[in-house]
């Protein structure tokens, strides 16, 4: 999408865009914390409709500080820290099928937000689509669903994985903003795409560490929660994102 937008708008709104985003992303990592929390406890609607309100009051408290992309950055990637540290504990998933039709729904769902944002990123101006932009529409609509499908921790478990997956996110963001000022599109979106997936890699190799310093047992229950899947389902779309 941020490369759609370089391309319709020019490099350099793009890059206010992301930096934009950065800041945009400190409120990110409290929505996805506070839904987790919300999911265990609530409804689907009511969780959402929380979740998304906190989103709005946070993005415009931050935006009014006036942060650099860097520092936005450090306190985004804090706040992903933050958040997984004191993660809600929830109980075991439950299952259900999800049929085809909830999947194209949420492919329907996510084109129709991207269209809609990069046809009125030139009216809404740089800093507030980067605002925009850093609502995690996709994972909050997939955590609805699979809320409704699996149950509160299924959701609970996908959003884990997400805000694991979005320091690589955080980086590429970081990198954009930087090199998106050049004017080489592929410089820039090719290290920002080297260096995300370099910060997964980390990421997921440290997680492979952890496995397997765990009994035998604690892995076979690990690896066969139904959470546990949502997780990484969570960390793949926050990768993609």
């Amino acid at each position: 999408m941020l490369w759609l937008v370089a391309v319709q708008h020019g490099d350099a709104f793009a890059s206010t865009m992301t930096a934009a985003l950065l800041v945009g992303g400190i409120a990110e990592a409290a929505v996805l914390w506070l839904y987790a929390h919300l999911t265990t406890r609530l409804s689907p609607s009511v969780a959402l409709l929380g979740a998304l309100g906190a989103f709005a009051l946070v993005a415009l408290v931050v935006n009014l500080l006036g942060l650099s992309p860097l520092a936005a950055g450090g306190l985004t990637a804090l706040g992903f820290a933050v958040a997984l540290w004191w993660w809600p504990s929830s109980a075991p998933a439950e299952t259900a099928a999800a049929g085809r039709s909830r999947l194209t729904v949420r492919v329907i769902l996510a084109a129709l937000f991207t269209f809609a944002l990069v046809t009125l990123a030139g009216r809404l101006g740089p800093v507030w689509s980067g605002l925009l932009d850093a609502l995690p529409a996709m994972s909050m609509m997939m955590a609805f669903m699979t809320h409704q499908d699996h149950g509160a921790s299924a959701s609970s478990g996908f959003l884990r994985g997400v805000t694991r997956g979005s320091f690589s996110y955080v980086a590429a963001m970081l990198v954009l903003a930087e090199l998106l000022q050049t004017g080489n599109l592929l410089l820039a979106f090719g290290s920002a795409l080297g260096v995300a997936l370099v910060v997964q890699a980390l990421i997921q190799s440290f997680d492979s560490l952890s496995t397997k310093r765990r009994s035998p047992e604690d892995v076979a229950a690990f690896e066969g929660a139904p959470e546990t899947v949502s997780e990484h389902i969570g960390v793949d779309i926050a990768l993609c994102s």
